[in-house]
C-alpha cells in the first residue's frame, strides 16, 4: 500500500518538476523579470497576465495593451522567451506522457494507449501554434507598431492558448485519476 502511494506521488511529481523547473529556467535565462516588472508598472491589472496563461483567450486590443506596456528591450526578451517556449512543450509533454505510460503499465494497460497521447499531443501542437503565431505577430509589432498586428493571427494564437490550457488541464486530470486508481488498486483485496 505505501509503495502504491509512493508510486502515485512519483507519477505526479515527475511532470510537475519538469514543468516547474523548465518554466523557471526559461524565465531566468531570458531575464523575463524585466517584462514582469514593466507590466506591473505600466499595464492595468487585466493586462499584466501573460498571454500564454489566459484560458479565456485574448483579442487584438488585449495584445496591443499588453505589448504596449513594454519597451523595446522587454519586447526583445518576450521574443526570446517565445523562442525558448518552442522547445519547452516537447520537454513537459515527454514527462507527462512518460508518467501517463508508467501509470498505464502499472494498471495493466486498461485501455488503448492512444487515449494517453491524445490530450498531450493536442497540448503540444496548440502550444507550438500559439508560440509561432505570437512570434510572428510580435515581430510585426516590433517593426510596425500596433498597425503590424493582424486580428486573424491574434485569434489563432488566442484559440491555441485556450486549447493548450484546456488540454493541459485534461492531461493533468487524467494523470491524477490514474494515480488515484493506482492507489485504490493497492487497497483492493486480492481476488
Amino acid at each position: 500500500m505505501s509503495r502504491a502511494i509512493l508510486n502515485a506521488i512519483m507519477l505526479i511529481a515527475l511532470p510537475t518538476a519538469v514543468f516547474l523547473a523548465g518554466a523557471w529556467a526559461m524565465t531566468k535565462l531570458v531575464h523575463r523579470d524585466q517584462v514582469t516588472r514593466q507590466l506591473g508598472e505600466k499595464a492595468n491589472a487585466a493586462d499584466r497576465k501573460p498571454l500564454n496563461r489566459r484560458i479565456c483567450g485574448y483579442g487584438l486590443a488585449d495584445v496591443e495593451r499588453h505589448w504596449g506596456a513594454l519597451d523595446r528591450s522587454a519586447l526583445g526578451i518576450e521574443r526570446r522567451f517565445l523562442e525558448f517556449d518552442l522547445v519547452f512543450p516537447t520537454l513537459y509533454g515527454a514527462a507527462l506522457v512518460g508518467a501517463l505510460l508508467l501509470a498505464w503499465l502499472t494498471l495493466g494497460r486498461p485501455f488503448h494507449a492512444g487515449w494517453l497521447f491524445l490530450p498531450v499531443t493536442v497540448t503540444i501542437v496548440a502550444d507550438w501554434t500559439e508560440n509561432l503565431a505570437q512570434l510572428s505577430q510580435l515581430h510585426s509589432y516590433i517593426c510596425k507598431g500596433k498597425d503590424g498586428l493582424q486580428a486573424t493571427w491574434i485569434h489563432v494564437a488566442s484559440l491555441a492558448t485556450t486549447l493548450k490550457l484546456v488540454f493541459l488541464i485534461a492531461s493533468c486530470l487524467l494523470l491524477a485519476s490514474m494515480a488515484v486508481w493506482v492507489v485504490c488498486r493497492a487497497f483492493r483485496p486480492p481476488s
